[in-house]
């Protein structure tokens, strides 16, 4: 970040190209996540069909691996992506400019 003063004396704050990579990075990984999170749900929601007995079993018979435990770890990371996603739009100014 770059201060600099104007002839007013007023300071005015230039934003230097790697806060905006690491901003614009971050906000990608987010904006990304949505849908490859949800792609994984809906892969584990098929496991689930296909891979047990019993619609309310949710230990995979083939993996042995617990699917609705998964499938809710996955939802929390859609929603992180989500409330990240929007807080960094909301708040792209402050999180880009810092004070002295």
């Amino acid at each position: 970040m770059i201060t600099v003063t104007t002839p007013r004396n007023t300071k005015r704050v230039i934003i230097t190209d790697r806060e905006k990579i690491i901003y614009n990075t971050l906000l990608s990984i987010s904006i990304l996540g949505i849908p490859f999170f949800s792609f994984g749900i809906v892969n584990t929601m098929v496991s689930l069909k296909y891979e047990t007995e019993n619609p309310d079993d949710c230990i995979s018979l083939v993996s042995g691996q617990d699917l609705c435990l998964t499938i809710t770890i996955l939802q929390s990371l859609v929603l992180i992506c989500i409330v990240c996603t929007l807080l960094s739009l909301v708040f792209k100014k402050q999180l880009l400019k810092q004070s002295h």
